[in-house]
């Protein structure tokens, strides 16, 4: 099943509302996407909607799976939390890192800058994902090299860590060539989330 990770709506500073970025994607052949928008805007009932419209928009052939980004050491760092469901409050990185974690999340360091990898020291070993390919920043034929480097870096202490890609989508231009992923699993609901495996 295809689906695109890293999707900011109107909760945020996307241009679209979440009932048609679901349909967008829909009719262009996915089966999820992964939302991301700035967790600084979201306070708990802002949140509680959040989560309670994923749920609605979502069915059978459609999962829709909530999350937020978070901006750290004054926005250079932009972590996602994909699979929350409930606000993180942190003021640190690995508070950040280790939240997401017991809030049932994946933690994925985003559009990485140049020299991350002397930034996130103190989580290199807990993230579950880099986003080595953003399609905002580094377009839509080709990842960047630097990102990879970075993968392989921090692989060195943390096996478990994954290449992810995004699309970054903040309006409905961006829809035309998606960037997405490819997941094998007999259910398409969270549950099902463990017996998911990447291709």
């Amino acid at each position: 099943m295809r689906g695109v990770l890293h999707v900011h709506s109107v909760f945020s500073d996307g241009e679209e509302s979440l009932e048609r970025i679901v349909q967008t994607f829909r009719d262009a052949g996915m089966h999820f996407l992964a939302v991301s928008d700035h967790a600084e805007i979201f306070d708990d009932e802002r949140m509680r909607q959040y989560v309670a419209l994923c749920a609605s928009v979502s069915n059978g052939q459609f999962l829709v799976i909530p999350g937020l980004e978070f901006a750290l050491k004054g926005g250079s760092i932009h972590i996602l939390g994909y699979g929350i469901t409930r606000r993180v409050r942190v003021s640190n990185m690995e508070q950040l890192v280790d939240g997401i974690h017991e809030a049932g999340g994946i933690a994925v360091l985003a559009h990485p800058p140049e020299g991350s990898i002397n930034l996130i020291g103190a989580i290199k070993s807990k993230l579950d994902g880099i986003e080595v390919w953003n399609v905002r920043y580094d377009g839509v034929i080709a990842p960047r090299a630097d990102s990879f480097q970075l993968l392989r870096r921090v692989r060195k202490s943390n096996l478990k860590v994954a290449a992810y890609c995004g699309v970054d989508f903040h309006k409905m231009g961006q829809a035309h060539k998606p960037v997405y992923v490819e997941v094998e699993t007999e259910h398409l609901d969270r549950a099902g989330r463990d017996h998911q495996r990447p291709t």
